[in-house]
């Protein structure tokens, strides 16, 4: 038996096609299913077996009927139907049992009387059919629908003619009418509206709006019943009311929140100045409609609203956007209602749950800042806790009520930079000045006639200034990780310049020597053109620090005690307490109440010349520096004060009693805080 496999898209229909293909029956296939329909594929996949001997049509005359099926045969009886002068004569001329009326095409008369339901019919009798005849209709009636937005009408319509029946009816037991009637077209006698009268019905209902041309065509291919749009309305268009646009868009800034995983990060919301708070989207008005009367339809008439302002806010010159005037955290009072706050408060510890502050202006804790956050401010800070292992930047001051331990303190981050800065240019232009000129006399003297002036460069540098080339290099970096208007790119530059010459084998090019010459020209010339001023308002208050380091551009107050601390201040020092061990660098004057102690390691203040150190009570194993000059102080001495005049630095001091200490019965040489 051959066999092919195949696919397809349902059983039948392969089968169907291959017995058309083969010329076999249907039943002669065999069809095995290998694949069903799947993911991968929505066809069958069959096995078809046929027998080739099979015949695809049965022999003429073997075909038989289905199960209960019978032979038709033809009917027995013919009845006339004659046409007369207004109905039809029917002549049956065998019995009919059942005679089924056709009331909607006609009356039936049998015998004289109107016939409504099925009778019988006698062999030889005949049966009147008088059928209706139709002259025609054609009309409306219109109806206005929605308030004046539609008119329709609802077509009457009739067909012209009337049912007629052929000439002979075939018939067994039973004959009806309406099996044999057909329509036959008459002449159009009814009442038949036209075009004009469409016309007319509108005008008479005022209706002068939104009459479509189309109607009357619509009318004439209705049926009977069926209603058609004979005017509508224009409807009007809504607008579209303004709408609020918040920028930033919160959910947004949620969902960056939620993506980030810095816990010490800061997680105030800002913006800068110029930001764009909230946008209003103007809305558009709509369009009024007109009904079919011709009155106007007006359109939805939406609510505005105006922007209310708070503080450090303005409006743009269009007046649809909200301005921040200044940088700080956007605040939203209540719908339309928008501020900038650049002020902070925290009424909480600063903690992984806040997280780091970084702000553009002013921030204010009622509490203390934890181990590993930091508080990064524009403004001023005012901390009422304390501060551990923690990192604040105060650009214009602040405030600790409580101790401070570890971590790091910049205040006046620009004016630290500033004077940092002028102090190793200052450095800097001095050793290069003193290299070049050792270096020409070198050249100049009798006994290093064979010496070239990059190899004498390379000899000083070497005996005298070893450390030279490593402050170019520091020099650069600390340019590079600033940007200030300071940093020039004749700056650059010259620091490039001469860290190129005085490293490696810099100083043995032949352009060395008149290539730093220019660069100490340029470096002279920038510190002399640097002030360094130090703001009037700039001050750190604490009221006690331990390890900790201290950058301030302006003046440092301390109420209790400073223990091995880094200070560097560029302003006056003013210390209450106890100093006792680290560094203290001034740039203005300093006093404090008791420096040094016996038992903890020295302790070093440097001042400039034209400031003053003043002590009431100096501990021995002190260190101060004068400019370049260094005082040792070996022994306790009261009412200290250390001064140049007359180009001598001068040390006054009394020789020390006994000292009860400044507070809460603090001995000398103590190194306990006084709390």
């Amino acid at each position: 038996m051959p066999e092919e496999i195949v696919r397809g898209r349902s059983l039948g229909e392969i089968r169907e096609a291959w017995a058309n293909k083969l010329g076999l029956a249907s039943s002669a296939l065999r069809l095995e299913t290998l694949e069903k329909p799947g993911l991968l594929s929505r066809q069958w996949k069959v096995r078809v077996a046929w027998d080739e001997s099979a015949s695809a049509e049965s022999p003429l005359g073997s075909a038989s009927l289905p199960v209960g099926a019978e032979k038709s045969s033809p009917p027995r009886h013919i009845a006339a139907a004659v046409r007369e002068e207004g109905f039809y004569r029917i002549h049956c001329p065998e019995r009919v049992e059942q005679f089924i009326p056709f009331p909607r095409g006609g009356t039936l008369f049998y015998k004289g009387e109107e016939r409504e339901t099925p009778f019988t019919v006698e062999a030889g009798n005949d049966v009147e059919f008088y059928p209706c005849v139709e002259g025609g209709q054609l009309t409306w009636q219109i109806n206005i629908r929605f308030q004046g937005l539609e008119a329709v009408a609802k077509v009457a319509k009739r067909r012209p003619g009337k049912y007629a029946l052929p000439e002979t009816i075939p018939y067994e037991t039973t004959l009806s009418i309406e099996e044999h009637a057909f329509w036959e077209e008459g002449l159009l006698a009814g009442e038949y509206w036209d075009k004009e009268h469409l016309a007319e019905d509108l005008r008479e209902l005022k209706i002068v709006y939104g009459i479509r041309e189309e109607a009357w065509s619509e009318i004439l291919t209705a049926a009977d019943g069926e209603e058609v749009v004979a005017a509508k309305a224009k409807a009007p268009v809504p607008g579209r009311p303004p709408r609020l646009a918040e920028l930033p868009d919160r959910n947004q800034v949620m969902a960056e929140e939620r993506d980030r995983i810095d816990f010490f990060a800061s997680k105030i919301e800002l913006v800068p100045e110029g930001a764009v708070l909230a946008r209003k989207i103007q809305g558009v008005p709509g369009e009024p409609g007109t009904n079919i009367f011709g009155r106007i339809i007006p359109a939805e008439v939406w609510k505005d609203f105006q922007f209310r302002l708070k503080q450090n806010v303005r409006l743009s010159e269009d007046g649809l956007e909200v301005l921040a005037t200044c940088p700080g955290r956007p605040v939203k009072f209540d719908n339309y209602a928008y501020g900038v706050d650049n002020v902070y408060v925290l009424n909480q510890d600063v903690d992984l749950e806040s997280g780091s502050i970084e702000f553009p202006g002013d921030v204010v804790i009622n509490g203390s800042v934890q181990d590993g956050l930091r508080v990064v401010a524009k403004g001023r800070v005012e901390i009422s806790g304390g501060v551990s292992h923690a990192e604040i930047w105060a650009e214009k001051g602040l405030s600790v009520k409580r101790p401070v331990y570890g971590g790091r303190i910049i205040v006046g981050e620009k004016y630290v930079f500033h004077s940092g800065l002028l102090r190793r240019l200052q450095e800097l232009q001095g050793d290069l000045r003193e290299s070049l000129r050792q270096t020409a006399e070198l050249v100049a003297a009798a006994g290093a006639a064979r010496l070239k002036s990059g190899q004498s460069l390379k000899l000083i540098l070497e005996r005298n200034f070893a450390k030279l080339p490593k402050k170019m290099a520091e020099t650069e970096s600390y340019l590079l990780g600033h940007k200030d208007e300071l940093v020039t790119k004749e700056f650059m530059d010259s620091i490039h310049t001469g860290k190129r010459f005085l490293t490696g084998l810099g100083p043995l090019d032949p352009q060395s020597v008149p290539a730093l010459v220019k660069v100490e020209e340029v470096l002279a010339r920038i510190a002399a053109g640097m002030a360094l001023e130090v703001p009037e308002h700039l001050k750190c208050s604490v009221e006690y620090i331990q390890g900790t380091t201290v950058a301030c551009g302006g003046d440092f107050f301390c109420t209790k005690g400073a223990y091995n601390a880094q200070l560097q201040v560029d302003g006056d020092i003013e210390m209450q307490g106890v100093c006792r061990g680290g560094r203290v660098l001034a740039g203005g004057n300093v006093f404090i109440r008791e420096l040094g102690g016996s038992e903890v390691s020295s302790t070093l203040v440097q001042i400039k010349g034209t400031k003053r150190l003043r002590v009431d009570y100096c501990h021995p194993n002190v260190l101060v520096t004068v400019n370049k000059e260094i005082i040792r102080i070996e022994e306790a001495c009261r009412n200290l004060e250390i001064f140049r005049a007359d180009g001598r630095v001068q040390v006054e001091k009394l020789r020390a009693g006994a000292w009860p200490g400044i507070r809460d019965r603090i001995e000398p040489g103590s190194s306990t805080p006084p709390f």
